[in-house]
């Protein structure tokens, strides 16, 4: 399991929820069968999810 800081997922996005849902929807389509983006895939969906997110290729919509 990794623990990132608040600091390093604000570059991301300025809020929580919005963090929150980026990482919900994309580990949802992990689980539908889309295939992973990450560098390290990881078991656990939410987790693959989360990286995605830091390594910046999930990016939030417009």
């Amino acid at each position: 399991m990794i623990n990132p800081s608040f600091k390093e997922l604000s570059e991301v996005a300025k809020s929580r929820y919005e963090i929150c849902t980026l990482v919900a929807k994309r580990a949802n389509r992990i689980v539908s069968g889309s295939q992973p983006l990450a560098d390290k895939p990881q078991s656990k969906p939410v987790t693959e999810a989360l990286e995605e997110v830091i390594e910046g290729k999930v990016k939030k919509a417009l």
